[in-house]
């Protein structure tokens, strides 16, 4: 065990193997409080948040698995890095000035969270630093198609205020597009039903969502959320997802990206706040990004994920993933993720639990 600065305390255990024979590890992150953070290199992985309840046992908010393995063998991203870009890329066209590069098409007839084999599917460098948890990773020239190689670092701060800061650096050697984004699925109350995730009041601070055509990809258009199921800019209740019939309804649940009001590129900013009523706890988010996406975890039955000996559902956790607009590169009216040789790539998300 390693003490960090102030009175964080990070502990590294070796937690399995690879088919390849890379150890898997598993991080503890533990504040004064008593609060916890868990992470693994597969994927770089958010695998629990333990906070305090009232009596000193510890409830986990976060969707994960009980084992290396599973992480391994996962199909669902659970806790992963989405990366080199997050949502989808029309026909999987890249065309950077005047070079088109065709990526791995695995949601034919596009491109998607990566390709075939995404950030999430790696297994990442790892070490430790302060009161914090670093992973890297290298991705070449032609990983999935991409046009350029490119170093990325992870890195997980958590402090005494249960504040987890996520931060994510990358740079690459020649023009290429960089969406990274994590993917922690929440439930507040530690429950992980669709009942408790409808309890939950979320607030967000966007008044347009991105409208999708029919094969998830964006039409380019940001329509209000005025008068609509997405309009979330009061805190109001998630509500029981099987029962809308709108732009919810359409989607099978929550699964839907949001744009930010008054973003400003590298200003962190509030995003949204989640809060269950019943435990009493809260989540604040805070983001570099211009977009929230939005989803209840709507395929998770019959997926195999589960905790502690019980199957995951349909609806039973929420995740809010901070990124850029989707497809960005093939819409000139979003705010560009191309990033060029050398350019710095930081963005940065805050979960605060209170």
């Amino acid at each position: 065990m390693y003490k960090r600065k102030e009175n964080v305390e990070i502990e590294q255990n070796l937690w399995g193997f690879s088919p390849e024979g890379e150890g898997g590890l598993l991080y503890t992150m533990r504040n004064a409080s008593g609060g916890e953070v868990l992470l693994t290199n597969a994927g770089a992985a958010l695998v629990g948040v333990r906070l305090p309840n009232g009596d000193g046992s510890l409830c986990n908010v976060v969707a994960g698995y009980d084992s290396f393995a599973e992480y391994v063998d996962d199909t669902v991203g659970m806790g992963k890095i989405i990366g080199r870009t997050s949502g989808v890329i029309s026909r999987g066209r890249l065309v950077i000035g005047e070079q088109t590069s065709r990526l791995a098409v695995n949601r034919p007839p596009h491109h998607a969270d990566g390709g075939r084999k995404g950030f999430g599917a790696r297994m990442w460098e790892a070490r430790t630093e302060v009161n914090r948890v670093v992973f890297a990773l290298e991705s070449v020239a032609g990983d999935e198609g991409y046009p350029s190689g490119l170093r990325t670092e992870v890195i997980y701060d958590w402090d005494d205020d249960n504040r987890l800061e996520i931060t994510v650096v990358a740079q690459a050697d020649g023009a290429t597009p960089i969406d990274i984004t994590t993917a922690p699925l929440f439930d507040l109350s530690g429950e992980f039903t669709p009942t408790s995730i409808a309890r939950h009041r979320l607030q967000v601070n966007a008044s347009r969502y991105v409208a999708m055509r029919g094969d998830n990809v964006p039409t380019g258009e940001l329509p209000t959320v005025e008068a609509t199921d997405l309009d979330f800019r009061s805190e109001r209740e998630v509500g029981d997802l099987d029962t809308f019939d709108g732009l919810i309804g359409e989607r099978g649940g929550l699964d839907h990206w949001l744009a930010i009001d008054g973003w400003q590129r590298s200003i962190l900013a509030h995003v949204a706040t989640l809060t269950d009523p019943q435990s009493g706890r809260k989540m604040n988010v805070y983001s570099s990004q211009p977009a929230l996406h939005l989803y209840s975890a709507n395929a998770m039955s019959g997926s195999g994920a589960q905790r502690d000996g019980r199957e995951y559902e349909d609806h039973s956790a929420l995740a809010l993933h901070c990124m850029a607009l989707p497809d960005a590169v093939n819409r000139a009216e979003f705010p560009s993720i191309v990033m060029e040789a050398g350019e710095l790539y930081v963005q940065k998300t805050v979960y605060e639990f209170l």
